[in-house]
């Protein structure tokens, strides 16, 4: 097994019980008609680019459960013979949001998507890992869960939190002296399981632990 240790230059968590207040679409995305077509995910992750400095830098973006509001309501349409609304299936991909990332900013670096279960986030870092030791420059890796979807709470045992995510801006490095290995028992209690390894590596570097190991 190999270690590659990252350096954590911004990393910010977000979430909520059931609807995360204040995403600053508005500000950020100025372009009204690209605004109305954002999934949940998309403002989600276009705040946390935001807090973490993003200006164009290759992605990895990670999500268990994509697009779930798409999805449904697609399945819906589906079982009520009604037509499908193109924007649903158009945001029911799980590369929807960094999609509208990159069309936000107008970014033609590689964009990687990640669905992995529960180990998604820690999966994310690991891609994003190998892609800044590869290009030597900083990648934005990301993950968001969005569940706020009809009748949640009769399939929902995994999340205090009906909307998260968690972004960090790394580069990676082939010197893993003085790196700390990334903790498991950090993250706020009830996020989604598929959140949890980049939620505990946000708040190591709220600590301020800055360079961390990942194992590959």
């Amino acid at each position: 097994m190999k270690e590659v240790a990252i350096e954590i230059l911004k990393a910010h968590t977000v979430f909520a019980p059931k609807k995360i207040e204040d995403l600053r679409e508005k500000e950020l995305v100025k372009q009204m008609m690209l605004r109305r077509r954002l999934t949940r995910n998309a403002k989600i992750m276009l705040y946390l680019a935001d807090k973490c400095g993003y200006k164009g830098e290759n992605v990895v973006y990670g999500s268990a459960y994509g697009e779930l509001q798409a999805t449904v309501g697609i399945t819906n349409a589906i079982a009520q013979n009604t037509p499908i609304s193109p924007t649903l299936f158009q945001n029911s991909v799980y590369n929807a949001s960094p999609s509208y990332l990159s069309l936000l900013h107008k970014a033609k670096g590689e964009m990687i998507t990640i669905s992995s279960g529960n180990n998604t986030s820690f999966a994310t870092l690991q891609t994003a890992a190998l892609q800044s030791l590869v290009t030597s420059k900083p990648v934005f890796c990301v993950a968001t869960e969005c569940f706020d979807i009809e009748r949640i709470e009769e399939l929902n045992s995994c999340s205090s939190y009906l909307e998260a995510g968690v972004g960090a801006m790394i580069v990676a490095t082939t010197k893993t002296d003085n790196g700390k290995s990334l903790q498991t028992n950090l993250a706020q209690e009830g996020l989604p399981p598929s959140l949890k390894a980049m939620a505990n590596l946000e708040q190591m570097f709220q600590q301020g632990i800055q360079k961390m190991l990942i194992s590959l």
